[in-house]
């Protein structure tokens, strides 16, 4: 398996008593790691044993830094050199209410030639991988349709592909068929909307037959599978010509949800890592549903802890059962 996330960044997780628009917040505590959504599902796959590589943009100015930090995790990393600074992340947990509000930088703008050596950096990689996870932002500069070039280096290599990013990209990839895409419910109507999804606000209105409808339209558009996540509810399934499957989530105490999208592509990847699918022999609908319920307990247990992507592999077996305990049959 490999991970292509090119633009890394630094997370600052601050908690405060309260966030107040306009006023002057001094922070009770901060940590700083290592962050980017593929860094996220490489801490799920490392807390089962698996050291996947992680392609990223690694910033000249202070990338050191990031080195540092990722390497400390345990973390298997192929940098790119990229110019300028690390972009960071500020995630701001509210002590008095529970609420996360999370600022994304949008990091230093590529010249053409980094784009191309980060094109490089995964195609020389890939030989002997079959599985290549496309998912986060991509940088300034760097071509809207960069992941469809992945998918079809990751396609001539004989490796599936999963692709989860924002709404511009992710609309950019499906005319190159990625195997499955994954982007939650305001990502995927955004995507299909044409727009940007800069501000993206959850709505609890109809989700699952929203979730539905978006997952059989991205399978319109090109994407071989789609599930559309709706945070604490469930996911959507489809695949090209086929009907909607439901998982619902199961409730946990949450201690926070930043990177639980992330947590869900992790166990998602570890599933179909473990049944040794690729693009010869690609997973049936009974077994990509198997790794969405794998996916939905990794992401629920992600959420019971601080730091993105932190999971406890007995925590999701449990959580698991009652994943499998409570699917439903399609809902279309």
């Amino acid at each position: 398996m490999l991970i292509a996330t090119p633009n890394l960044c630094l997370d600052r997780t601050e908690l405060v008593s309260a966030v107040v628009p306009g006023g002057v917040l001094r922070a009770k505590s901060v940590e700083v790691t290592a962050g980017g959504k593929g860094v996220n599902v490489a801490r799920v796959l490392r807390a089962f044993g698996h050291h996947p590589p992680i392609v990223g943009l690694v910033a000249e100015r202070d990338g050191a830094t990031l080195r540092e930090l990722l390497a400390g995790e345990g973390a298997t990393v192929v940098g790119v050199p990229a110019p300028g600074y690390l972009r960071q992340a500020i995630i701001m947990i509210e002590e008095q209410v529970g609420r996360t509000t999370v600022l994304n930088e949008p990091g230093t703008r590529l010249p053409p030639a980094a784009w191309a050596d980060y094109r490089e950096a995964v195609r020389a990689q890939l030989p002997g991988q079959t599985l290549l996870v496309c998912i986060g932002s991509l940088p300034p500069g760097a071509p809207l349709d960069g992941y469809g070039q992945l998918v079809e280096l990751a396609r001539a290599a004989g490796a599936l592909s999963v692709v989860d990013s924002a709404p511009g990209p992710l609309a950019a990839t499906l005319s190159s068929h990625p195997d499955l895409v994954t982007p939650n419910l305001e990502e995927a109507e955004a995507a299909l909307a044409g727009d940007a999804g800069e501000v993206l606000r959850a709505s609890d209105d109809d989700v699952v037959e929203r979730a539905g409808r978006a997952a059989l339209a991205l399978c319109a558009r090109g994407a071989r599978c789609a599930a559309v996540t709706a945070g604490g509810q469930g996911v959507a399934f489809a695949a090209t010509g086929g009907e909607v499957h439901w998982v619902p989530a199961v409730p946990v105490d949450v201690l926070s949800a930043v990177g639980a999208g992330d947590s869900f592509v992790g166990g998602l990847a570890l599933e179909l890592l473990e049944m040794g699918a690729d693009s010869a022999t690609p997973p049936t609908t009974e077994q990509w549903l198997a790794a969405l319920h794998r996916a939905t307990a990794t992401a629920a247990a992600s959420c019971e802890q601080l730091r993105a992507g932190g999971v406890d592999p007995a925590r999701v077996a449990e959580l698991l059962e009652l994943v499998r305990d409570q699917a439903r049959e399609p809902v279309q």
